[in-house]
């Protein structure tokens, strides 16, 4: 190659692979494409009539079901009771309204049948009012007396099968307001014991709807399906339904009314402008059939062949621009390990590099990782040591006041309070005692909901000595839900905030009332006081969701209540996917705090209940 080429060497690779790879591509390709052109083009005529004739036979498939589905609706019909009893217990309100319910949900839901009618008959040949129901409700029919001079009743009696299927017209006013075209299976009805005639069953599809669920996607070739008279029922073109078929566009003669629809349809598939396919219902005797151009085929072919070119030309452009992202492909990792070396130059140790495979670049790039990698563990293993040395330094601080070192001296200041008969000062130290140790619990995450309340209770009483005459306190909690766990100090913010800023503001008569309970599934755990309350804007704030809340507002505003309640929130969030809290107060009327926790099997509802030391 490079004494042929002796420049081929010096070119870039970009350029290498553009010289090397389209030349043969586009010969490659080109051959490729004329071959499929010739083969398609062969195949496409066969492959249009086969697709045709599978058109034909799957919408007659189509048609038969719905046949069949109408048929065994009428044996349903024949075997229902209800039906059965309005014709031969007589024709009451009560009796229609019961086979009105009683059918309704079947037409609503049934794909075929859109309407019913059914006329009794007595034995003396009179005949009562027809029942008539369509998918929308009841409707009006016109009688059997009218009926009888159709031509549809004279095709019923000439019929050796006693049985008929034909077409409704708008203008026959069978259905009264109804302006659909109806294919209708026309049979007596009969009572189920003796086969005596009892009425007369007309059941219809509409013939539009029938058309759009059988050609709703075949809209390339012209489809229609033909009654033993000749008169289209269904087509891709609604326009086309109840008229003859030779009527329609594809048949150019001056004389085609007088033809007969079967002759007719032999002449159009003789005709070399038109592919025809033919399909006929073994239980209705119509014809499917699918009429397409042949000019359509020769825009086909054309069609290929322009494909053909396009695809060459779509690949050539394709592989040029291959050809740069694969040289690409090979000299951006070199780029990128460049770049990330210089980075690691100026001390960014968290640079590292990602290469897709395992050859040569690849393990490059790992090897390269796992010597930065090496590096800033040394680094962090230096700065975690330093680290240890504050923690090991704070941890000998904290030891010289343990809970033990502060259960002892409160024990001590406990009995000289009693050896000098200072009862009172007592009790105050014994209640701080128990709110150290409830605030601590061993160091657990989770208290029993009765521990919690003691705390209250203790707490409320220090501060009853602290505001002897200017409030009063009640606490209430279900025995049922005494061992209920919950994160700790859930309620003990709430009360200070009741103690600030109701009871201290107030010159006396405050009252708090802390209250546990249960509410369908949840458990109530509520703070109410008689204080002055907050206005509805402050309420509508703190009712916020932690994420929503501005903090910086809420320190400024305050403090203590927002950061509180904000701590408050922001647990209930984190242990229970389903809690809720909520604040109600009106100035001068008081405060009601309420935190709402669904209950769980386990007892506590909480997504990790950290009770561990």
């Amino acid at each position: 190659m490079r004494a042929i080429f002796p420049p081929f060497r010096h070119i870039t690779l970009q350029r290498k692979l553009l010289t090397l790879v389209i030349p043969l591509l586009i010969v490659t390709v080109g051959i490729t494409g004329l071959y499929s052109y010739y083969i398609a083009s062969g195949e496409v005529v066969d492959k249009l009539r086969q697709s045709q004739m599978n058109m034909a036979i799957k919408t007659k498939d189509q048609l038969d079901y719905f046949a069949k589905s109408t048929l065994s609706f009428a044996n349903y019909l024949f075997l229902n009771p209800t039906v059965q009893g309005m014709l031969m217990n007589g024709d009451t309100p009560q009796q229609r309204d019961q086979v009105y319910k009683n059918l309704l949900p079947l037409m609503v839901t049934n794909e075929t049948i859109q309407s019913l009618i059914l006329y009794p008959t007595s034995s003396e040949e009179n005949s009562g009012a027809p029942f008539a129901i369509t998918q929308t409700g009841i409707a009006s029919a016109i009688s059997l007396d009218g009926f009888a001079k159709t031509r549809y009743y004279e095709r019923l009696a000439k019929s050796p099968s006693g049985q008929i299927w034909d077409m409704f017209y708008p203008s026959d006013y069978i259905l009264p307001g109804d302006y659909h075209h109806k294919i209708v299976l026309i049979k007596p009805y009969k009572n189920f014991y003796n086969y005596a005639r009892t009425g007369l069953l007309i059941i219809g599809m509409d013939s539009d709807k029938l058309s759009k669920t059988l050609y709703h996607d075949n809209e390339d070739a012209a489809q229609f399906i033909m009654n033993d008279q000749g008169i289209v029922l269904a087509a891709t073109d609604i326009k086309w339904i109840g008229k003859p078929v030779t009527v329609l566009p594809m048949f150019n003669e001056t004389d085609t009314e007088t033809i007969h629809p079967e002759r007719g349809l032999a002449m159009l598939k003789s005709n070399e402008q038109y592919i025809v396919s033919d399909s006929v219902s073994d239980i209705t005797g119509w014809h499917t059939v699918v009429i397409q151009d042949r000019s359509k085929l020769v825009l086909e072919l054309k069609h290929i062949g322009s494909v053909t070119f396009s695809i060459m030309a779509v690949v050539t452009l394709v592989t040029i621009a291959l050809s740069w992202v694969i040289a690409r492909i090979v000299t951006n990792p070199m780029k990128k390990l460049m770049l990330s070396m210089k980075a690691l130059q100026t001390g960014d140790f968290s640079q590292r590099v990602h290469f897709n495979g395992n050859d040569e670049i690849g393990r490059l790039g790992h090897l390269y990782n796992t010597m930065v990698g090496r590096i800033k563990t040394l680094i962090d293993d230096v700065y975690a040591s330093r680290l240890k040395e504050k923690e090991a330094e704070l941890k000998a601080l904290q030891s010289q006041i343990n809970p033990h070192f502060l259960y002892n001296t409160l024990n001590m200041i406990n009995w000289t309070a009693m050896q000098k008969g200072d009862n009172e000062i007592s009790e105050m130290v014994v209640s701080l005692s128990q709110v150290f140790r409830l605030s601590l619990n061993s160091g657990n995450d989770f208290v029993e909901l009765e521990h919690e309340m003691e705390l209250v209770r203790n707490y409320l009483f220090l501060q009853k000595k602290r505001f002897t005459t200017r409030f009063n306190f009640e606490i209430d909690m279900e025995p049922s839900i005494q061992h209920f766990r919950m994160p700790k100090l859930l309620l003990q913010p709430l009360v200070e905030n009741a103690i600030v800023h109701a009871i201290e503001p107030s010159g006396g008569n405050g009252h708090i009332h802390v209250r546990a309970y249960t509410e369908d599934t949840h458990i109530v755990l509520e703070v109410a006081d008689n204080g002055p309350g907050m206005p509805a804007a402050q309420v509508q704030r703190l009712n916020r969701a932690p994420e929503q809340e501005p903090m910086k507002a809420l320190q400024m505003n305050a403090p203590h209540s927002g950061m509180a309640l904000s701590n408050i929130k922001e647990r209930l969030a984190l242990f229970y996917e389903q809690a809720e809290f909520e604040i109600v107060s009106r100035e001068g009327l008081g405060t009601r705090v309420q935190l709402r926790i669904k209950q769980r099997g386990d007892g506590h509802g909480a997504k990790n209940d950290r009770s561990g030391g």
